[in-house]
């Protein structure tokens, strides 16, 4: 017999087939709507009873439509958002990290109001020690089998959220609570699979290190010490893969339902033992969009649209963004812009930022609602942190291993980077230079402020986001206790009072020169 595993992870928020560039958006290979449509052709084709369906959290934050929802009061708008989910009918779902962005009470609404099954194996009261949401595990049934689901959400949560958003919680280590409980599960169950809202700290396959052991991604760790375990339904990095490594078949969908991950099990009906597992990607693009969830979201994305497109102000000159992966090697006036904006509200002496999507087009003269959020979709907040020259220095230096040269000498992102371009920050005003071509750590040759050379031993004040200064993305320097002041704004609002009421004039000009 077969026994399917089909895996949902990183939705954030995109409900419909729409990047909400414009209104009139509706053919996106992406969305809830096409993942549900893969969901029901699967179950269609083996039965139902064969079919579990699962997610790997981050789905209550990133889109406009998310965003929207939370900008609306007494849960309103929410409660039609739950119900996106619960028409999916999960049979079992974790938590993702960008689920606590907007706080704690707004999370417990979410989830005391969806009857999806929450399976929490790591995140824990820390009065009770206990799960301080949903279940320590699942046993579930299908066809006769029974089924064990380990729940786990990357551990370093409380790195980049206020302490308010995981106020009272205690968030333990993937893979010690994933050993845990697979020694407990393992004699209960004929199949053993973990949802695990984190990724992999090396390569599956060949064990390469593929970034620092911080324990954000413990996912190699738990695939080769847990023999116990027979599927790992992964998400949080965003990337596509479909593979069986170490006995265990691994997927992760990529982002924003654009696929989804199927393991097919199959089991000899007498013993009930694993015969072959397989691991592959179904892509949402090649399937229509289910029409009951486009009914089902349809005054909602009436109101976001609506919202989305209200004035917020009116520029002097436009800010563009014409090419993503340009602007990031040679930057671009909206990138100048939100440097400005950081430094307004911190008074820093530098400013530090990433280009936050691929498809980010920068302001017209006319700013509304919906270009704010296409060009920073991230809950973030603003945090000025003190540094010294060398620290600023090794930051950029790390910034600069993100690139490369390609065979026509250009400079360019490596491969194993392009998955993770939101960790590829831009530093301003500062005037750098870098040489490509020299080795890691010693490419910049040339750091300067308002004239004069970055001295290592002198303090300086940087204004960065808060998921940045708290450690994320892997740089060195940054540390919670190096951070100043942390403004109580998110991006929108800062967005919106910077544009009317400081009246910025745009910085056009380039401050940095790659080569």
């Amino acid at each position: 017999m077969k026994l399917v595993f089909l895996s949902s992870s990183d939705i954030h928020g995109y409900i419909l087939p729409t990047d909400y560039q414009n209104q009139h958006d509706t053919d996106a290979p992406i969305g809830l709507a096409r993942v549900s449509a893969i969901f029901k052709a699967e179950q269609a084709r083996y039965g139902k009873e064969n079919v579990i369906l699962t997610d790997a959290g981050d789905y209550l934050q990133g889109s406009p439509l998310a965003s929207y929802v939370h900008s609306v009061k007494n849960y309103r708008a929410l409660s039609k958002y739950v119900a996106f989910d619960q028409a999916i009918g999960y049979d079992a779902r974790c938590l993702g990290n960008h689920d606590f962005n907007y706080g704690l009470d707004y999370l417990k609404y979410f989830l005391s109001h969806n009857s999806s099954p929450i399976v929490n194996s790591n995140i824990l009261d820390q009065t009770t020690n206990q799960p301080a949401f949903g279940n320590d595990y699942l046993i579930i049934e299908k066809n006769g089998l029974k089924i064990g689901l380990i729940g786990l959400t990357t551990q370093k949560v409380p790195s980049w959220e206020p302490a308010a958003h995981v106020a009272g919680l205690r968030f333990a280590s993937a893979y010690e609570q994933a050993s845990y409980y697979a020694q407990l599960l393992r004699p209960q169950v004929d199949v053993l699979a973990v949802l695990y809202h984190g990724g992999f700290e090396k390569d599956p396959e060949s064990g390469q290190i593929t970034e620092p052991a911080t324990g954000e991604n413990e996912g190699y760790q738990i695939l080769t010490q847990i023999p116990e375990i027979d599927i790992m339904l992964t998400g949080h990095q965003h990337r596509r893969m479909s593979l069986v490594a170490h006995d265990t078949a691994i997927v992760q969908p990529g982002y924003r339902g654009e696929a989804v991950g199927k393991v097919v099990l199959e089991i000899d009906e007498q013993t009930r033992k694993i015969k072959t597992k397989t691991a592959s990607l179904i892509d949402a693009k090649d399937f229509a969009p289910d029409p009951e969830m486009i009914k089902l979201a349809a005054t909602l994305n009436k109101e976001t649209q609506i919202w989305l497109d209200q004035p917020v102000a009116e520029l002097a000159q436009p800010a563009p963004i014409n090419n993503a992966e340009q602007a990031r090697i040679k930057g671009a006036p909206f990138v100048n812009l939100l440097q400005q904006m950081q430094l307004y509200f911190t008074h820093a002496d530098v400013s530090a930022t990433a280009v936050m999507s691929d498809t980010a087009k920068g302001f017209g003269k006319s700013v509304t609602m919906r270009d704010i959020l296409l060009n920073y979709p991230y809950a973030n907040q603003l945090c000025k942190v003190k540094l010294t020259g060398q620290e600023l220095r090794e930051i950029i230096e790390y910034s600069l291993s993100f690139l490369t040269k390609d065979a026509m000498g250009q400079v360019t992102f490596l491969p194993a980077k392009r998955d993770q371009l939101f960790n590829f920050d831009i530093f301003y005003p500062i005037n750098y230079q870098a040489d490509i071509k020299k080795k890691l750590g010693h490419r910049l040759t040339k750091l300067e402020l308002n004239g004069q050379p970055i001295e290592d031993r002198k303090t300086y004040y940087l204004a960065v986001n808060n998921y940045r200064a708290m450690g994320g993305g892997f740089y060195p320097g940054y540390a919670p206790e190096k951070i100043t002041s942390i403004l109580a704004k998110d991006y929108v609002q800062m967005f919106q009072e910077f544009l009317t009421k400081a009246k910025p004039q745009v910085d056009c000009k380039p401050n940095f020169l790659l080569q």
